[in-house]
């Protein structure tokens, strides 16, 4: 793994954004284009499913205005040192361009005993594909945009709890 400094940010930024494209390229069968933009958000703890904080999520993005990486490496650069995790996401991903989204969890936010252990620690930098609950196996291609919901979404969700139950039946019809 990188050290990431404040120096490098920008380039281990603009490094994970092409390796984020290129896993999603090889996972969904979306047209994903390399003109980004990026939007920034804090990893907040709390005590909410995935659904409600998924719903919550899209809708405090759908106010911000993209940026540019530079624009963005600014931001993260004034909180560098409270920086403990960076993430990158595809948020939204069209044939034309791709926002990218920057979710990062601050030192200031972990158990006091464990800071004292990190509060030194250069920042990690992650990059990630939520992979959607109605994919199965990990050769089938899905819509990058899952996340944002949307009529095929559900329709996928919907299908998959069907063949599920119905699988789940089966076996104990074959068992009894």
């Amino acid at each position: 793994m990188k050290k990431i400094t404040k120096n490098n940010l920008e380039q281990n930024l603009k490094e994970a954004t092409s390796t984020l494209l290129e896993m999603a390229r090889n996972s969904c069968w979306n047209k994903i284009s390399g003109n980004t933009s990026y939007i920034i958000s804090e990893i907040i703890n709390d005590e909410r499913n995935f659904f409600d904080k998924r719903i919550e999520r899209k809708k405090a993005n759908e106010k911000k205005k993209s940026k540019s990486l530079e624009q963005i490496t600014a931001e993260l650069k004034d909180i560098y040192e409270n920086l403990y995790d960076i993430n990158l996401y595809i948020y939204k991903s069209e044939k034309e361009s791709s926002i990218i989204e920057i979710q990062y969890y601050p030192k200031s936010s972990l158990e006091s005993e464990f800071y004292e252990t990190v509060k030194d620690n250069d920042p990690m930098l992650h990059m990630k594909i939520g992979i959607p609950p109605y994919v199965n196996n990990k050769t089938e291609k899905y819509d990058v945009n899952w996340e944002l919901g949307g009529i095929i979404y559900e329709w996928n969700l919907f299908w998959s709890r069907l063949k599920f139950k119905w699988k789940y039946r089966n076996r104990i019809k074959n068992v009894g």
